[in-house]
């Protein structure tokens, strides 16, 4: 959901934030004059890709800069299903003193997250209804989105998964279309899946055959996005 006040129409991006950020995911649910406060004394960090991302308990959110992350579910023998990815303009963290969790976050490219200090959100919050607003739309986006990758995880096929987790991967560059290239390897999406690189090998070599993604050269470029949106399960 984009903002639509008339504020935003024309003006100028946060100093701190290059343009067209402000625009996007949680950010874009505010006028630029609030997240010139939200943002106030926040400071900048740069993760290399690969970087495993910690975010202990209560010290606030982070908002992404540039770049993406995957936030993932790590089993004891070393499995990891892929719950999302989150790009420019949203954000990750809590201002609560909960306990650990589950959820690990990782770079999938260069990224840098401008990190905000939980007290200062938190008084931001009482005092700005919508900062609270736009906070619990980004954590009921986040909730439902889980949901459903998780019953897909339950309840789709591999192949299924995988189309689904290229989709979700593409969706971060833009719009999907013919010729979208992802650098992506196969150990990267039995990783994202839950499966084996055995397993994703197979599936991605019969979607070539298929015409639906091309794997020659390295990494997968999207052929046919009608196709691979059908085999995600997503309505077209």
């Amino acid at each position: 959901m984009e903002a639509t006040d008339s504020s935003r129409a024309g003006a100028l991006a946060p100093p701190e934030l290059p343009q067209g950020v402000a625009e996007r995911g949680f950010l874009g649910r505010l006028s630029n004059e609030r997240i010139r406060e939200l943002i106030q004394s926040a400071h900048s960090v740069s993760y290399p890709t690969g970087s495993i991302i910690e975010t202990p308990a209560g010290a606030g959110l982070a908002l992404i800069v540039s770049g993406a992350l995957r936030y993932y579910l790590s089993a004891a023998d070393g499995r990891q299903l892929t719950v999302g990815y989150l790009g420019r303009g949203r954000v990750v963290g809590t201002v609560q003193k909960e306990s650990g969790t589950l959820v690990r976050l990782q770079a999938i490219a260069p990224t840098r997250m401008l990190h905000l200090h939980g007290e200062h959100v938190k008084t931001l919050m009482h005092s700005r209804p919508d900062l609270m607003r736009a906070l619990l739309d980004e954590a009921t986006y986040g909730l439902h989105h889980s949901f459903r990758v998780l019953a897909a995880s339950a309840f789709m096929t591999v192949r299924a998964r995988l189309a689904r987790d290229i989709v979700e991967r593409a969706a971060l560059s833009g719009q999907l279309r013919p010729g979208l290239h992802l650098s992506v390897t196969h150990q990267s999406l039995a990783d994202a899946t839950g499966s084996v690189r055995e397993v994703v090998a197979r599936e991605l070599r019969k979607l070539s055959r298929e015409g639906v993604i091309d794997t020659s050269g390295g990494g997968i470029t999207v052929r046919d996005p009608d196709a691979l949106t059908r085999t995600a399960g997503f309505v077209t």
